[in-house]
């Protein structure tokens, strides 16, 4: 299944942790520690949104991170662009994420394939980070939709539902990973 890769998820997950407040600094601990993710490479991701101008930071025993870009400006194509650091060079893939330009795909023929490679990127371009971290503003996703635990037999039906939640009107704020 398609997803977003790891360094993604956690810029994410970082920013919707800092959105929640704008007006204290973060540290990688803090942040790490608060949404239960690797303190090494989220220092690593925060660095890189930082060097990338997302971030300002702030040395010292109450230093740390705030979001220092519009985040209604920064698309997700955006930011994952930022944090794979693609190489621009003319014979690279042009700058795309490896996402949208990982094969070695020449000009002729492959019509599917780029076709649907357009078409992510611009879906990309289209979701504003804002959308996935701002409070108030994040997208809701049913529970159910979520998790992972489902499964269907050859029939189609559901045989693996997580039967703790089963309302279809619970949603949760989701960062819009798609996971496998």
């Amino acid at each position: 299944m398609l997803s977003l890769n790891r360094k993604t998820d956690y810029a994410l997950v970082a920013l919707a942790d800092m959105a929640d407040r704008p007006e204290r600094w973060a540290s990688a601990r803090e942040v790490a520690g608060r949404n239960d993710v690797p303190v090494a490479l989220l220092m690593n991701v925060l660095k890189t949104m930082h060097g990338a101008g997302i971030l300002r930071s702030t040395r010292g025993s109450r230093g740390g991170y705030q979001i220092a870009a519009d985040l209604e400006c920064l698309s997700l194509f955006d930011l994952v662009r930022v944090l794979e650091k693609t190489d621009q060079s003319p014979d690279s893939n042009g700058g795309e994420p490896a996402c949208c330009g990982r094969y070695k795909i020449g000009r002729s023929g492959h019509g599917p394939v780029h076709a649907f490679h357009h078409k992510l990127r611009q879906f990309l371009r289209s979701v504003m980070v804002s959308d996935l971290v701002l409070p108030g503003r994040r997208i809701d996703v049913p529970v159910e939709l979520v998790s992972t635990s489902r499964s269907t037999g050859r029939n189609g039906k559901d045989i693996g539902s997580d039967k703790t939640n089963p309302s279809p009107r619970k949603f949760a704020a989701a960062t819009t990973t798609v996971t496998d």
